[in-house]
């Protein structure tokens, strides 16, 4: 059986799972009365899903400059957004036409220039030449907002597109129980207050308006600001079904699992005038079609099927010149402005330097104000809470299952539903040894490839004998263990077996690019892994747990052959291998002994540190709200555990010292069980070295 795509239609699968039930559960809405139900219920989810809400400060609004045009007026500003935070912002005021004007908030999708683009420039010029004012604003990621400004390099370290610097700066916030998307789609409401506070601003009247990757955004807006009376979405991305997963801002965990679809959060702004612009490709299907037909039929319900349009446009996207007329009628219909023919004039676009708010065009080197990053950092620090170490076995013991309660939901483990099985495909020799190659059948669809090596029976005896065993995880698979040549002889010669296996997504079983758009480090923040991480976590799933979950099937699988010795299963990992192997030791009480090498030392790291290079499928999302990989390590206590060389958020190999300081508590447990020389957290200098610290630690009776 072919695993090309099995990781990917597994995640699929269970989405659709989600999807059918929440389709059922909209056609079962029968009347006014239970869509009001659901949209209650829908605001409810939402707000469940997003984590804590920023705090709500002093806007200190600041205006550089005004410049006059013929039919408006231009005001470059600032605002703040989430506290101590400032956001740069273009405001375009109607001169000329009754006030209080109407005014619409334009996010700024993914365009690199932001509010300067010269579309979005010209959106805001036919707003304001209609009077209704518009303030465009720059996102995280892009414009004058670089989250991770070199003045040297005068760009971005980390990536040259705000999809990349936003998820550099949102993967770690999921780690705290914090969404990027929230604090995205607070600034769009602190827009409006900003809105809400001009004199010349009618606040009954107030829209939102975005495209690209600010989809999600106005989407969620839309469901809980009851402010907006109009609103608009471009769309040319994210699947209606899955929410996305293609940019972190379409990630909130769990949001299938409450039946909650893209199409969903739009269902609480009905009855209010809405407009979808669909766009694709001249011969691709139009995205979102179950938006259109789910608004078509709660518009219908409501009595106001006028109220929402869906209009067509091919070949372009964003603020195209039919595009912004169309927006443009749609939001002066939504506020009553009467009908007023306004040809769009495609005027130049002001030069960067006009609309520029800041005196080097960056806020992270213009003004005294702190990016999300370093206000997300702070939150880190003071995570997790501290968990007292236990000073006796029975206190360590009760400790050691409250960890493991801690953790365990959040790996969201299929449940097991069959006992586990194997399909063996080839045997043959190598390395003088017997390989048995097949697949281990993990969960209903779901494989993992196997490659089992095993020491020849001896020739002076007929009687069948069980040896111990090494499961060998590394973080590129089967590949990674079978390629390392000292320890494919030195290990059988210690007189084991080894088995190595291809996790959820490595190996035979790697996600596949949809597209071969990224490289390096932009691959790894939004290549293939990536994505379906994000659409996993969407469908309550995570990439993370299925790698523990195969592991953990893998070990009862080996309890079940003949030729293993049951009370030596030894458990070796290297890189993101050595965390998979550390959660299943954890909850398997049944593995003997662990060597592990090259692992996170801590999430923490990871959310602090403004550099990290650790693959998105490694992540937990909230973790750091209860508990750290030292937390986790403390509970194979008392067995033996050696960990050798563990790295920083960079890949960096930790000092001696601070490898002990990471694994303080961990310590600590291991000495409440009076197994503190069970423990060990090293270093090494040279491959034989850490092969013999390895040996020691598996080959100990």
């Amino acid at each position: 059986m072919s695993t090309t795509g099995m990781v990917e239609n597994y995640i699929s699968t269970v989405a659709r799972g989600h999807q059918t039930l929440r389709a059922a559960k909209f056609e079962a809405i029968g009347n006014v009365a239970a869509l009001n139900e659901r949209q209650a219920e829908i605001v409810q989810g939402v707000r469940s899903l997003l984590g804590a809400c920023p705090a709500r400060g002093p806007l200190n609004v600041h205006t550089i400059a005004t410049h006059q045009r013929d039919e408006y007026s231009i005001d470059t500003l600032t605002f703040e957004g989430v506290p101590g935070s400032v956001v740069t912002a273009n405001f375009y005021v109607p001169i000329g036409r009754p006030e209080p004007f109407p005014a619409v908030a334009v996010f700024s999708g993914d365009a690199p220039e932001g509010k300067k683009q010269a579309e979005r420039q010209r959106m805001g010029q036919l707003f304001a030449r209609r009077g209704i004012a518009a303030l465009l604003f720059d996102s995280p990621g892009q414009g004058e907002r670089l989250e991770y400004y070199d003045s040297t390099l005068r760009r971005s370290w980390v990536g040259r597109t705000p999809g990349v610097e936003r998820s550099h700066l949102g993967h770690p916030m999921l780690l705290t129980g914090n969404r990027l998307t929230h604090w995205m789609a607070f600034e769009g409401s602190r827009a409006l207050d900003f809105l809400a506070s001009r004199p010349e601003i009618d606040p009954k009247r107030l829209g939102i308006v975005g495209d690209g990757a600010s989809d999600t955004l106005v989407r969620i807006m839309c469901c809980l600001e009851s402010r907006i009376a109009a609103a608009a979405i471009i769309a040319d991305m994210h699947d209606d079904a899955l929410l996305g997963g293609e940019s972190v801002e379409s990630t909130l965990p769990g949001v299938l699992t409450q039946g909650i679809l893209a199409p969903d959060f739009l269902l609480p702004f009905a009855p209010r005038p809405f407009l979808l612009v669909r766009c694709a490709a001249q011969r691709e299907v139009l995205p979102h079609q179950q938006t259109v037909d789910d608004l078509t039929r709660v518009y219908k319900m409501l009595g106001k099927p006028d109220r929402f349009e869906a209009a067509e446009e091919r070949g372009v996207k964003g603020f195209a010149k039919f595009t912004r007329t169309r927006i443009m009628e749609h939001f002066a219909r939504g506020f009553g402005m009467g009908v007023e023919r306004l040809r769009d004039i495609e005027a130049a676009a002001e030069a960067p330097d006009t609309l520029r708010c800041t005196e080097t065009g960056q806020v992270g080197n213009s003004l005294n104000a702190q990016s999300l990053f370093s206000l997300h950092s702070q939150i880190a620090h003071a995570l997790p809470p501290p968990v007292e170490a236990p000073s006796e076995m029975g206190a360590a013991v009760a400790l050691r299952a409250e960890l493991r309660a801690r953790f365990a939901p959040l790996l969201a483990l299929p449940e097991a539903v069959q006992p586990v099985a194997c399909e063996v495909e080839s045997r043959s020799n190598d390395w003088g040894l017997h390989v048995e190659k097949g697949r281990i059948v993990i969960a209903e669809g779901l494989y993992a490839p196997y490659s089992f090596y095993t020491r020849p029976p001896s020739t002076d005896s007929g009687t069948r004998v069980a040896s111990p065993v090494l499961l060998a995880l590394h973080e590129r698979g089967v590949a990674g263990v079978t390629g390392a040549s000292a320890w494919m002889k030195s290990i059988p010669q210690a007189g084991f077996h080894v088995m190595a296996i291809d996790v959820p997504g490595v190996g035979e079983t790697r996600l596949q690019a949809e597209r071969e758009e990224n490289e390096g480090y932009d691959a790894m923040l939004n290549g293939p892994e990536s994505v379906w991480s994000r659409r996993a976590l969407n469908a309550g799933l995570n990439l993370f747990g299925l790698a523990v979950f195969s592991v953990l099937r893998t070990i009862q699988y080996l309890k079940t052959r003949w030729d293993v010795d049951k009370s030596r299963i030894v458990v070796s990992g290297t890189g993101r291998g050595a965390l998979w192997g550390l959660y299943a030791a954890a909850l398997e009480k049944d593995v003997s002994r662990v060597a592990l090498l090259r692992g996170l030392s801590s999430y923490k790291c990871l959310a602090e540190r403004g550099r990290h290079n650790h693959h998105f499928s490694l992540y937990l999302p909230g973790c750091l709200k209860s508990f750290d990989i030292q937390h986790v390590a403390a509970c194979i206590a008392p067995r033996p555990l050696k960990l050798i060389n563990f790295v920083d958020q960079r890949k960096e190999r930790r000092t001696s010292e601070a490898i002990h300081s990471d694994f303080a508590f961990t310590s600590a447990m291991y000495s409440a069980m009076n197994a503190a020389e069970n423990f060990e957290a090293t270093t090494s200098d040279s491959a034989p070295e850490t092969l013999a610290k390895v040996m020691r630690t598996i080959a100990a009776k």
